[in-house]
């Protein structure tokens, strides 16, 4: 069995049957890549993640040996204490309380999706809400001037959604790489030269051991907010819109109680996991379960697996709005938590919010797509009607 190359609509069974006969499972090198470990449970993951000492995201994060930043080190494939140096320039700006600074820049980010959404009627979710919403977001508070933020989106769609296995999309990678550095090099000295409270002024004029960010650090920063902001939400509404068609009902209670719109969103970071896994090295022996890693192992944490674990979560294969506690580990664990964690959900909230204040909701009037990615649980494309359920209040 090889778990790089899984089908779409087969990787929960699989993780299903590995979690419950072979945890740790070791899946052989093949034509995409070298061989890994796989852990499917709750448990096995969170020590993985938490094991900072012992497994390394130095050496890339992803299944295959292909990083979106290219030869960059940026904060996903780097330790402790240079990740720690980094980190610490941004996390003041995306602290759950700074994010509260930013709701109006959400608000009206959702209101005018869902103006649009009301206009067309009938139109691909992907296209004109999940893939954009996050990026008229992020583009305000990263301080991209609003024209350019359909810019983003492409420069997204080619670094994230590109086939991962297909070695010709390289060239694709480094051209958009290319172009989102040349834009934002640009931004960066006007950014110096005039500061703002924007993120990019933030991380412009931020130090690290007493310097300012080199070019090639900032580069790599830029990237990865532009990729990894994108993707959660993205396929998080898309995941969640399919999810909420599924079960009729449970858009039905939230639209009956404000109160299930909380553990709702939870539900749904849980039940979509947009980032399926990532991948660590051993950098000594490491026990899992009843596995012995050596170093140079490859080690891959499966945090879609982990959130259906029975373990931990009962009937994990439904879809429960009320679903109370909620441990999920869609945004990871330990020192390489996502960093947009709040922005993310403070996102999802409004959207569903505001959705739930109109009196909307979303049906599926067609074969959704689903992204072919061994990283990320990703749609395409995925056909909506919007309609009238009831007016609130």
């Amino acid at each position: 069995m090889d778990l790089s190359a899984v089908a779409a609509n087969q990787e929960m069974k699989i993780f299903d049957d590995l979690r419950k006969h072979q945890p740790v499972y070791w899946n052989a090198p093949s034509e995409r890549g070298p061989g890994f470990w796989a852990l499917t449970r709750h448990a096995d993951v969170k020590q993985a993640a938490s094991d900072v000492e012992g497994l390394s995201s130095a050496e890339g994060t992803q299944i295959v040996d292909r990083k979106v930043e290219g030869a960059l080190a940026s904060l996903h494939n780097m330790d402790d204490p240079e990740h720690a140096k980094l980190r610490r320039i941004a996390v003041p700006h995306l602290r759950a309380i700074k994010v509260q600074q930013w709701q109006e820049v959400i608000s009206s980010s959702v209101r005018l999706l869902l103006d649009e959404a009301e206009d067309r009627g009938e139109f691909d979710m992907v296209e004109v809400v999940s893939a954009r919403l996050p990026m008229l977001v992020l583009a305000q508070v990263l301080g991209v001037p609003g024209e350019d933020a359909p810019r983003m989106v492409d420069w997204t769609n080619r670094l994230t959604s590109s086939d991962p296995d297909d070695m010709v999309d390289k060239a694709t990678l480094a051209l958009a790489r290319e172009e989102l550095m040349t834009y934002f090099a640009d931004l960066t000295e006007w950014r110096r030269a005039h500061p703002t409270t924007d993120l990019i002024s933030v991380l412009a004029t931020g130090q690290k051991d007493g310097r300012p960010l080199t070019w090639e650090e900032l580069a790599a920063y830029y990237i990865v907010l532009v990729a990894a902001g994108n993707e959660t939400t993205r396929h998080l509404v898309s995941g969640a819109t399919l999810a909420l068609h599924d079960t009729p009902d449970s858009w039905a209670r939230i639209l009956r109680d404000e109160a299930l719109l909380g553990p709702a969103v939870e539900e749904m970071f849980r039940y979509v996991s947009p980032v399926a896994g990532m991948r660590r090295t051993a950098t000594k022996q490491v026990i899992i379960g009843d596995k012995t890693i050596s170093p140079g192992d490859k080690v891959v944490l499966w945090f879609a697996a982990a959130n259906r674990d029975p373990e931990v979560f009962d009937n994990p294969g439904e879809f429960r709005i009320d679903r109370t506690p909620n441990d999920h580990l869609t945004f990871g664990w330990g020192i390489h938590f996502c960093l947009g964690a709040h922005l993310a959900r403070a996102e999802v909230r409004e959207f569903y919010r505001q959705t739930r204040e109109r009196g909307l909701r979303f049906d599926v009037v067609g074969e959704p797509e689903r992204v072919r990615h061994n990283i990320f649980r990703g749609w395409s494309k995925l056909p909506v009607r919007v309609v009238p359920a009831h007016r609130v209040g």
